[in-house]
């Protein structure tokens, strides 16, 4: 029988049934009640990725496996949304809940210390868990900044992995739900497949491990993002303290892979979690919502990094720091990501930031009304071949056209419109501008030039043709060539070189910290906590070197 006519009646059945499950799950609310044991039983609220009956079936022999280990019954509940699980858990004694980290963030919003986290999954490295844009095979959507005016399928707002992070992966393209043709929350993720294989939708949402069971049947994933953790297991605060530990150790020592894979083909285990392992998603549902879920503590040192990239992006790279930085110094690094330029001067200037990483040309500006102290200089960026420029202390900009642009030479950009990173942008304004002033071009007067707010942003805008040019950091390059056809892209001509991003310490930093933590840059040289942030180390850093930045 047609495979499209099989998901065409599941579609329908699923919407008449509203995603009611087999007939055990049916008749006890999505529950299933396990054989007797001794003891009050355990309850775990798993949420509804997909249909009640598919999760408890995924979910069955973990169930089995911590029973055994506990020697104790597990009651499954599947509740019917994402927001009935929320309220669950807070009415329900002895809970432990199988997370995915947006919701995780939700409950810990909102239960405060009621709830703690106490395990998340760990990925293979062969099959690292993404959130994933999908469109149908034969669309000729390919890249995700292709999708606006598009209709989009999406699961429930507090999920991971079919919303917040698919929503910002077309962020990061310059794509808001008002660019769309439609969007349409499905709350299951086999929803939001079935959709856009029947043509209901044009592009969707979901995770990458529930996007692989429909590629033979048409789908094609068109953006990954980079990789999170799975799950997170939460429970409530004032589980009997034996009965945490003996879960943590059964969870722990848990290595069968049919076990693991049975929820999650990426899962290769579940190692102990921290509530700060999460602030990745805090800062992506800030920048989304303006819901602000961060906490720092008294004890935290706070370190704003210039949002270039995406919130996950900067995470990766520079959490590692950050945690290298608390190892070593007894406080808690933890990192601020303000929404844009604008919004790092205005936390810089408030003095609420102790640390801060950023271009130099931004460094200048700020510190002409609020002291900063470059402590060190950054050595090295994140090229490859093709448009490296330099292995040292210096980095640069470059100027981008669509490859089939009129704009051949550097003087055919008078006139013309152009996007610029920020005018706070070292490697999206400043490089050029001194580049093509040298060369008896003023961008100001010569151009009419438009805030883009962010290096994606200025790269999908020429992309689109919505703009002639567009002046970026080289390194974007090789970021963002996953979100666009690079092919379209053609870079006119490489700019002028500046000295490479500083990391300086607040006025209000205690001397003997904010040299402790020069020290530590410097002595650096753990390969994996560089090679995430992309660099080759520190050096001690000049204030006049920065300095002679703001001149221009």
């Amino acid at each position: 029988m047609n495979r499209l006519l099989i998901f065409f009646g599941a579609f329908i059945l699923l919407a008449v049934l509203s995603g009611c499950d087999d007939h055990r799950a049916a008749q006890e609310n999505n529950t299933y009640v396990p054989r007797a044991y001794e003891g009050t039983p355990l309850n775990v609220i798993l949420l509804p990725e997909e249909r009640a009956s598919i999760v408890l079936e995924r979910f069955m022999p973990i169930k089995y496996y911590l029973e055994r280990s506990l020697n104790r019954a597990l009651i499954l509940r599947v509740p019917k949304d994402y927001q009935t699980a929320i309220e669950d858990i807070g009415k329900t004694d002895n809970v432990i809940a199988f997370l995915d980290p947006a919701t995780y963030c939700e409950v810990k919003r909102k239960y405060k210390e009621g709830i703690v986290s106490i395990m998340k999954t760990y990925f293979r490295e062969d099959n690292k868990p993404h959130s994933v844009l999908v469109a149908k095979e034969s669309s000729p959507l390919s890249k995700a900044a292709d999708a606006k005016g598009k209709r989009l399928a999406l699961g429930s707002k507090d999920s991971s992995f079919s919303y917040l992070i698919p929503v910002s992966m077309l962020n990061d393209v310059n794509i808001s739900m008002k660019d769309l043709a439609g969007v349409s929350y499905l709350q299951q993720e086999d929803r939001i497949a079935l959709s856009i294989l029947l043509g209901e939708h044009d592009i969707g949402g979901m995770s990458d491990s529930v996007a692989k069971k429909y590629l033979p049947d048409g789908l094609k994933i068109i953006k990954k993002s980079e990789p999170i953790p799975r799950l997170v297991v939460a429970a409530s605060s004032d589980m009997d303290k034996q009965d945490l530990t003996s879960i943590i150790n059964a969870l722990s020592a848990l290595q069968d892979r049919g076990t693991l894979a049975s929820i999650d083909r990426s899962i290769a285990g579940f190692i102990s979690a921290e509530d700060r392992d999460f602030d990745v998603i805090r800062a992506m549902i800030f920048n989304l919502t303006g819901k602000d879920y961060r906490e720092y503590g008294k004890n935290v040192i706070k370190v704003a990094v210039l949002p270039l990239y995406s919130a996950i992006t900067i995470y990766e790279r520079y959490d590692p720091l950050m945690r290298y930085l608390s190892q070593k110094t007894g406080y808690e690094f933890k990192l601020y990501i303000p929404r844009d330029f604008e919004d790092f001067v205005r936390v810089i200037k408030s003095g609420s930031i102790d640390f801060s990483y950023q271009n130099p040309y931004i460094y200048s500006l700020i510190d002409k009304d609020y002291n900063l102290k470059p402590l060190v200089t950054t050595i090295g960026e994140d090229n490859d071949k093709q448009y490296e420029s330099t292995t040292g202390d210096m980095f640069r900009g470059v100027i981008i056209t669509r490859d089939d642009s009129s704009i051949k030479d550097i003087r055919d950009l008078r006139g013309k419109k152009v996007l610029i990173t920020s005018p706070k942008s070292a490697g999206g304004y400043l490089s050029q501008k001194i580049y093509l002033k040298q060369r008896g071009i003023d961008i100001e007067r010569d151009m009419i030039l438009v805030d883009a707010k962010r290096q994606e942003n200025v790269i999908t805008g020429v992309y689109r043709g919505e703009a002639d040019a567009g002046f970026i950091r080289e390194s974007a390059l090789v970021v963002w060539k996953d979100a666009v056809n690079m092919q379209r892209i053609k870079v006119l001509t490489p700019t002028a070189e500046l000295p490479n991003w500083p990391f300086t310490a607040s006025r209000d930093v205690p001397p003997q910290l904010a040299m402790r933590v020069k020290n530590l840059l410097v002595e650096l040289s753990d390969e994996a906590i560089l090679g995430a942030a992309r660099i080759k180390g520190f050096k001690p850093a000049s204030e006049e070197f920065f300095r002679k930045i703001g001149q221009h």
